[in-house]
């Protein structure tokens, strides 16, 4: 069954008011199986209920595996409802998508609005984007139909059929790789004469966020150290695989060094704080006018698992290997934001469960390397 391998199930453990399997419509569904040439127009619905109870699945990657990611409910301030129609929806910027970055997050609000039923359209509408069987024709008919009842979608990053070619330089699909390596008529074709802008992480968190994510073809699977939440072993493994020149492209380009996504030719112009996220994107899209992209608490797509890790689980030993594989990372994170402690222990306390619960205890046991 094509569908099997790219169910997405809109279904939010115990968040109130989130969707729920009757929010897999079965007009998507339909619509899916048309694109896909399905005999069973009720295939997706038919997936959401054998998923039941499972969370919301949302597929990372083309290669056949999902993996689970939470979306936490919240409300956005009054102030954003009242916010006037931007001139340009996208107030003249363009998206690169760092992997590991929220890239996922800003790509859905940008297409569908926020709410659970952006949710709801986003998880069936990934399925046939990533689905092997799918034509770039199909793909384009699937998003035009879907984001007609939204005026002002914004088709950024994984949303863009066209950027569903892999990479010649990396192996990787548009959307993941470095603007440097796109060949030149897509990469104007796609950034134009916007202004491209970018997540900037810290590279300790974002590895941290990986082992908890866990999933095979996209940051890697590391089953023998999530049992104990090891998350110091598995980033120890992911850099000596790295500098070893085993994973360099690996896992969907998740190991990338950021900073090659400012490189020119359609490098990042604008870095927006992913440690202060969402908060640091709203504020840029509202100072550029794009009055309808706000991302709410409840829009965010996160990884959960192993809670309690951090970056203060690091040791010495290994954030020396972090640093030595990304060293360009943190010249721009002090460049760009002023962190320039490459000591300090970071987690995102606005996005729910990045930070451990039990924070104030963790801080007390954290390591502090020079």
């Amino acid at each position: 069954m094509a569908l099997r391998f790219v169910t997405a199930s809109l279904l939010a453990l115990g968040a109130s008011g989130a969707p729920s399997c009757a929010s897999c419509s079965f007009e998507l569904a339909s619509l899916v199986a048309e694109e896909l040439n399905l005999k069973e127009g009720a295939t997706v619905k038919a997936l959401c209920e054998e998923d039941a109870g499972v969370g919301l699945k949302l597929l990372q990657t083309g290669t056949g595996r999902t993996h689970a990611i939470s979306a936490t409910s919240g409300t956005a301030p009054a102030a954003a409802a009242a916010t006037t129609k931007a001139a340009a929806p996208d107030g003249g910027l363009v998206l690169a998508h760092i992997p590991y970055n929220f890239g996922h997050t800003i790509e859905k609000v940008a297409a569908y609005g926020t709410g659970n039923q952006a949710m709801a359209t986003y998880g069936p509408v990934q399925a046939i984007l990533n689905s092997p069987t799918a034509s770039t024709e199909s793909r384009w008919a699937v998003v035009k139909k879907t984001t007609r009842s939204f005026n002002d979608s914004i088709l950024w990053g994984h949303m863009n059929p066209d950027l569903f070619a892999l990479s010649k330089v990396t192996g990787c699909p548009l959307y993941y790789t470095p603007g440097k390596y796109w060949p030149t008529e897509v990469a104007e074709a796609y950034f134009g004469n916007k202004t491209i802008f970018g997540m900037l992480r810290d590279p300790y968190e974002r590895l941290v966020a990986m082992f908890r994510g866990n999933i095979a073809n996209y940051g890697g699977s590391y089953p023998e150290f999530v049992a104990t939440c090891d998350v110091n072993g598995a980033v120890r493994k992911m850099m000596t695989d790295y500098l070893a020149g085993h994973t360099t492209h690996s896992f969907g380009c998740t190991f990338v060094p950021q900073s090659e996504y400012f490189d020119a030719p359609f490098g990042i112009e604008i870095a927006v704080d992913n440690r202060l996220f969402p908060d640091s994107a709203n504020k840029l899209f509202a100072e550029r006018g794009a009055n309808n992209l706000f991302i709410n608490t409840e829009d965010i797509l996160h990884v959960t698992g192993c809670e309690n890790s951090w970056t203060g689980d690091l040791d010495c030993e290994t954030k020396a290997l972090v640093k030595q594989v990304y060293v360009r990372d943190f010249k721009l994170l002090c460049e760009k934001f002023g962190y320039c402690d490459q000591s300090e222990n970071t987690c995102l306390k606005g996005v729910p469960q990045m930070c451990p619960p039990n924070l104030t205890a963790k801080e007390l046991t954290a390591t502090h390397c020079v």
